[in-house]
């Protein structure tokens, strides 16, 4: 976590990668990601509050550009956005309602059931 910490951001060129763990651990940290738009289930986790998107290097100097400036000017909320909609209850919350609208007719689930986790 040392790395992350001493960084102004976090950097996912990648794309293979369809969950990145290093993706919430910095949103926790409190950094901001710079990420490859073409990452799969990437759009989960960047928002105006989390970081930016890059397609391909003719975005890319321009992402680089908006996620330094944000940075520097404080507009990003990594950490407070990975406490207001992570976590086993946030996600489970979301996981019940998609297993309700999705297969409410199909599966039993109790009245009294908060969330769900997978």
């Amino acid at each position: 976590f040392d790395y992350i910490l001493e960084s102004k951001f976090l950097f996912i060129p990648q794309i293979d990668d369809a969950s990145p763990r290093v993706v919430t651990q910095a949103l926790a940290l409190n950094r901001p990601v710079l990420m490859n738009q073409n990452i799969v289930g990437g759009w989960k986790y960047i928002n105006k509050k989390t970081g930016e998107f890059f397609h391909d290097l003719s975005n890319f100097r321009q992402s680089l550009s908006n996620i330094l400036e944000n940075e520097r000017n404080q507009r990003y909320q990594p950490r407070q956005y990975v406490m207001d909609h992570l976590g086993n209850e946030k996600a489970g919350m979301a996981f019940l309602k998609f297993v309700k609208d999705n297969f409410g007719h199909r599966v039993n689930i109790p009245d009294n059931t908060r969330y769900l986790l997978p």
